[in-house]
């Protein structure tokens, strides 16, 4: 029997959304192993008006299997 864990993360890219997630992925698999799935709860645009600048920004649940 299999154990796993949910936790949510917001992650971060001046290029893209998809960009974003993987950037979290990443980052995430450097402290978690097992990471089984990641799923998109959601997203959203930072306008930075005085530097000209979008920032997207994903709300993500990384789900993973906690070892025994």
């Amino acid at each position: 029997m299999a154990l796993y864990k949910s936790i949510q993360l917001v992650c971060t890219s001046e290029k893209s959304w998809a960009d974003a997630v993987k950037t979290g992925y990443f980052e995430a698999k450097n402290t978690l192993r097992g990471i089984r799935n990641i799923q998109i709860i959601e997203s959203d645009v930072k306008v930075k008006e005085d530097q000209d600048k979008l920032i997207y920004r994903v709300r993500v649940q990384v789900n993973f299997q906690i070892e025994k």
